[in-house]
């Protein structure tokens, strides 16, 4: 499972506000989707762990990378995976705090996040919108990972 696809696959800008806003509320969904996921899955199943523990890090980098375009400044090369432990509770909440604060931090500068740019590290040149989009789609494979434990497609 991938911790993020790259997200120069992605088209650079949505066609209008309209799908800026659809891939801000599948972001801002996600962590209630996770809740419910994981809800149905059986206490100590043994690939909860590794799923969310990739969430956390996908996420971590989602979070670098917009705290550095936030900035103005250059992308970091890689996020941090020390701290990120193996118990779900933890996972969850740590994928939770981290996606409510990116969120927050793009939904409140508004159309302007359009025009932001990575520079350096390893999505050079993506927008914010593709990191956007990228981050949609590792959010379902994560999902699609953690209903395949409790057989729920």
């Amino acid at each position: 499972m991938s911790i993020m696809f790259d997200p120069r696959t992605f088209p650079e800008r949505p066609p209008s506000e309209v799908e800026w806003e659809d891939i801000l509320l599948r972001v801002e969904i996600a962590p209630r989707a996770l809740r419910v996921a994981i809800d149905d899955v059986a206490p100590g199943h043994p690939g909860l762990a590794p799923v969310l523990q990739t969430a956390v890090l996908g996420e971590r980098i989602l979070h670098l990378q917009f705290e550095a375009l936030a900035a103005g400044e250059p992308s970091p090369e890689t996020a941090d995976i020390d701290g990120i432990g193996a118990d779900p509770a933890v996972l969850a909440d740590d994928f939770v705090r981290l996606r409510s604060r990116t969120f927050a931090m793009v939904q409140r500068r508004g159309l302007n996040v359009w025009e932001w740019r990575v520079r350096g590290g390893p999505f050079d040149g993506a927008t914010s919108y593709q990191l956007l989009q990228s981050t949609a789609a590792a959010d379902g494979a994560w999902l699609k990972a953690i209903r395949s434990m409790t057989g729920t497609p």
